[in-house]
């Protein structure tokens, strides 16, 4: 009966990675499985730092452009006075009244366009109307984890590449190891 549990499963596992004294294993076995092994722990080397670096700038940004637009940005209320469709989208022009009193007019693109004469939320600021609020601290974290994942995957997907040329070439050597021997044993007299 073979033994079944956490134990077994780990060990069975530990064998599949070529962490045995198998002496049915060629050359080109341990040459794959230390080439394999070579790569994961440059992987699990270089991508921590890399993705914390990178994840870390596009984050410090993220909370810099959430800043900004929290201190330069306000909510009014604006009327529409055109839209006129684009290629992508729609460019809407609206007036508004600042707190003060003054009358302020703009324009921005937008996908969901509005009719003449509606009212809608918009935001503005110095240099800028849009029907986006200010930047989430949501959407930085997205954007962290995004770029962080992205890096990892940069960094692995030309390792994992370079094993599976490795890969090939070693099964490649097997097979030819493996024709030779059945030639080999082929040839034998059996008395």
């Amino acid at each position: 009966m073979r033994p079944t549990g956490a134990a077994s499963g780990l060990d069975r596992l530990r064998r599949r990675f070529g962490f045995d004294h198998n002496a049915l294993r060629r050359d080109v076995d341990r040459r794959q499985w230390m080439l394999g092994v070579a790569l994961l722990m440059l992987f699990l080397s270089l991508a921590p730092p890399l993705c914390v670096w990178a994840g870390g700038s596009v984050y410090a940004s993220g909370v810099r452009a959430e800043r900004r637009e929290a201190a330069t940005r306000h909510e009014v209320g604006a009327t529409v006075l055109k839209v006129e469709d684009m290629r992508s989208g729609r460019k809407v022009t609206v007036t508004w009244r600042e707190p003060d009193g003054t009358a302020r007019t703009g324009s921005f693109t937008a996908f969901h366009g509005g009719n003449v004469g509606q009212r809608r939320a918009v935001w503005v600021g110095p240099s800028v109307v849009t029907d986006e609020a200010p930047r989430h601290h949501t959407r930085t974290i997205g954007d962290t984890l995004t770029v962080a994942l992205g890096t990892a995957m940069a960094l692995g997907m030309p390792l994992l590449g370079l094993y599976l040329i490795v890969r090939y070439r070693c099964d490649q050597r097997r097979y030819r190891l493996w024709d030779a021997e059945w030639v080999r044993f082929g040839t034998r007299r059996i008395p």
